[in-house]
């Protein structure tokens, strides 16, 4: 049966992406050896998520960091927030953020804004919905140095909360895996580029070399971009397992996770009609085809017309299950908040998914507006944002002199 053999191939990429995936261990440097750091935050609208973010960076077992903390221009009490914790400690730097200018994404433009003040021999950047164990910095930083890498990202582990999250979060996370199964990123000769944009540290002077943020300021997915510029310049990038250090709660519901996902889903998969055609073939016969399979082996069996054909389909389905609910623990270990029940949303999650490639589609090839957290942009079929005033690309750079 081909869906048998999709869903066993299905299990196999899936055991060899982890199997590849390196591991971060404990750190063994000596304090005195360890480079003084800048963590940088780009925060939006995110009052109930960044007292808990600057909390886990504060107390981090790290002994020399700064914090650099930047409210990109929210409307609600994120800013007010961050000022008081600037207040009562020296290590953080609050910085209010500038309106982006025409063509770039509002996240790059925060990030070129506030890394003018960092003074870091290294930058790491983090999302406001993240949280990061005590051990989180030191362990990155030791693993990034003696792997002599310039640009480290690393997988997180996925909180899910509630029940969309439940539903969607697993089937589309999990898909991302079979992009790359052998983490050919972290081979230097391959030419696969990209970086898990919730984490991302990178040495100094590379950034600077190749312009940071400022390179891909209009790419809707800026990790990816990034690591991909990194990596053609010659500097060594890489991805290892973060659920050692840190975990991230993207989303919270129905809206914002169907937001956050369908301004770059189809960016992921190089906006081409053929790979939505091929991800949407294959994610439907894996996840929704046993399930069809499985009412047409129990209407035979209520039917009572025993072959052995019918005990040979029996056996291929109930191997289906095992192998798919194999698949569902293995990738379980970077989603927190799921148990066994969840498996049976698998094919529900697999609709939904499709849903929202289907929608992300829409939105880039026929023009239409992306939507996150209160700004807009028409993404084109390249992953970058389109000029409202159609200004030349070299010259949208904001002034970082001063």
């Amino acid at each position: 049966m081909v869906s048998t053999l999709f869903i066993l191939g299905l299990f196999l990429l899936t055991c060899a992406f982890y199997y590849c995936l390196k591991t971060v261990d404990k750190s063994t440097i000596a304090d005195s050896d360890l480079p003084f750091i800048s963590v940088l935050i780009p925060a939006r609208n995110e009052e109930g998520k960044i007292e808990r973010c600057i909390e886990s960076i504060l107390n981090q077992d790290y002994p020399n960091f700064e914090l650099i903390i930047i409210d990109d221009r929210s409307t609600d009490r994120t800013g007010e927030i961050i000022a008081g914790y600037a207040e009562k400690d020296p290590r953080i730097k609050f910085v209010q953020g500038k309106d982006a200018p025409d063509g770039w994404i509002g996240k790059c433009n925060a990030l070129a804004h506030s890394v003018r003040y960092a003074s870091g021999d290294w930058f790491i950047f983090t999302d406001a919905d993240t949280y990061h164990h005590p051990n989180s910095l030191r362990d990155a930083v030791s693993y990034a140095v003696e792997s002599k890498l310039d640009l480290l990202s690393f997988v997180p582990v996925q909180e899910l909360g509630s029940f969309p999250e439940r539903l969607v979060m697993p089937v589309l996370l999990s898909s991302f895996l079979l992009g790359d199964p052998f983490n050919t990123v972290n081979d230097q000769d391959a030419k696969r580029a990209y970086a898990y944009g919730q984490y991302v540290m990178c040495r100094r002077d590379p950034y600077i070399a190749t312009g940071g943020h400022q390179a891909v300021r209009d790419e809707i997915v800026e990790d990816h971009a990034m690591a991909r510029v990194f990596k053609e310049k010659g500097y060594k990038i890489g991805v290892a397992d973060g659920k050692s250090l840190y975990s991230v709660r993207m989303y919270t519901d129905w809206e914002s996770m169907w937001q956050g996902w369908t301004k770059n889903l189809y960016s992921f998969i190089d906006s081409k009609v053929s790979n939505l055609f091929i991800i949407l073939v294959l994610m439907n016969t894996v996840l929704l085809l046993p399930y069809f399979e499985l009412a047409w082996v129990i209407a035979e069996w209520i039917e009572g017309d025993v072959t052995v054909s019918l005990y040979r389909l029996t056996f291929f389905v109930l191997a289906q299950y095992v192998v798919l609910f194999s698949w569902f623990k293995r990738v379980s270990e970077h989603h927190a908040g799921t148990n066994w029940m969840h498996f049976f949303l698998i094919p529900f999650g697999g609709v939904a998914v499709s849903g929202l490639f289907l929608h992300a589609a829409y939105l880039v090839l026929f023009g239409e507006q992306v939507s996150w957290k209160g700004r807009k942009y028409v993404v084109s079929t390249q992953k970058t944002i389109k000029s409202s005033r159609g200004i030349e690309k070299a010259k949208l750079m904001p002034d970082v002199s001063d």
